[in-house]
């Protein structure tokens, strides 16, 4: 999926120069206004960049559309909460996005992003919000859903209101009630499981000089890469770009480097990624594989990548497409050397309670 090409230089600052001109006056072709308008932009520029929990939140926002533009269910990804909107009713809200499922249903997706780190700490949403978001949706005649990050998890959820428990002034899901009503699968995700290690060689050039340094670096050419799925080497080009994509962005624990000789001759270099505690390794062995997580928590790294730096917002959006964060699975894929296990989970909608209970 790709983004379409606009003009956002040219189209968006006049767009944005006639929103605020409505309030202040502007008019066209004024050198005082136009001075205005640029001090207006500067200052509330300045206010946003050092609002950190705004900063986070937009970011997040334009991280779904990639998120379900790279899993593949969808057909369109509209941003609907901009531009001008006339109504007679003025308990409506927009939500930010109009999806177009590959099924052909619509649905609205409100974005949120939740940072707690208690994962039993009920997120809450404004009832008479979510009103609004509802009297938009079924004026448009499509359902709404509620599309949140539990970023301290790097997890996706979405939601029907339905989902949510029901306050006097608010709703409410706690993250374990979000995962068992989680309904990302619509847009394509999924749960990959393989069976660990997953291992990346990095060949030295037997031509090319190679050795240990006395602080324990190594220090080599790269001739070649080779991947390992459960000590098997994988050869197939679709499986090692597989491979390749589940060591970035999947969730499991990178091992120390592990230096491979050749007699006494440094060969190459060896990293092995696996479930980070020992019980999730013996359980890996024991049913024959290993969750290493969910796609889009695996574009959401991805995205992090281009957007996040030392735990700091430096972009909220990205020129790259939602493509460049997916990985692609053939469908009816049955791996050779690289098993893989494909789970769309769906949601259980009368679940209650939460761990222990």
């Amino acid at each position: 999926m790709k983004r379409i090409k606009r003009n956002p230089g040219k189209f968006e600052v006049i767009d944005l120069f006639t929103a605020l001109g409505r309030e202040h006056g502007f008019k066209v072709s004024e050198d005082e206004d136009a001075r205005e308008f640029m001090g207006l932009v500067k200052s509330s520029l300045k206010k946003s960049f050092e609002d950190a929990k705004l900063l986070h939140g937009k970011r997040v926002e334009a991280m779904f559309a990639h998120v379900a533009g790279a899993l593949g269910g969808s057909k369109l990804i509209k941003q609907e909460d901009s531009g001008s909107i006339f109504t007679d009713d003025d308990d409506l809200q927009p939500p930010d996005y109009l999806i177009v499922l590959k099924s052909g249903e619509r649905i609205f997706v409100e974005v949120k992003n939740c940072h707690f780190k208690n994962y039993k700490s009920p997120f809450p949403v404004k009832s008479d919000y979510i009103q609004k978001l509802e009297n938009y949706a079924q004026l448009n005649g499509a359902a709404l859903k509620f599309a949140v990050f539990f970023s301290q998890f790097n997890q996706w959820v979405l939601l029907s209101k339905s989902s949510f428990t029901e306050h006097k002034a608010k709703c409410s899901i706690s993250f374990i009630e979000a995962i068992a009503k989680n309904e990302m699968s619509i847009i394509g995700d999924r749960m990959i499981g393989t069976k660990p290690p997953l291992s990346v060689v990095f060949v030295a050039d037997p031509e090319k000089e190679a050795f240990i340094t006395d602080d324990g670096q190594a220090n080599f050419i790269i001739s070649d890469i080779k991947f390992y799925c459960d000590e098997n080497e994988i050869t197939d080009g679709t499986e090692k770009n597989i491979a390749f994509y589940l060591i970035q962005f999947g969730k499991w624990s990178e091992s120390e480097g592990e230096a491979l000789f050749d007699s006494e001759r440094l060969a190459g270099v060896k990293l092995d990624y696996q479930p980070e505690h020992q019980e999730e390794v013996d359980d890996a062995r024991q049913q024959g594989f290993g969750i290493i997580g969910h796609l889009s928590s695996m574009v959401s790294t991805a995205y992090k990548q281009h957007t996040v730096y030392e735990q700091r917002v430096i972009a909220l959006d990205t020129a790259a497409d939602p493509e460049i964060f997916s990985v692609e699975i053939p469908k009816g894929y049955k791996g050779d050397k690289l098993p893989l296990w494909q789970m769309e989970l769906r949601p259980n909608t009368e679940f209650k309670g939460s761990i222990g209970e």
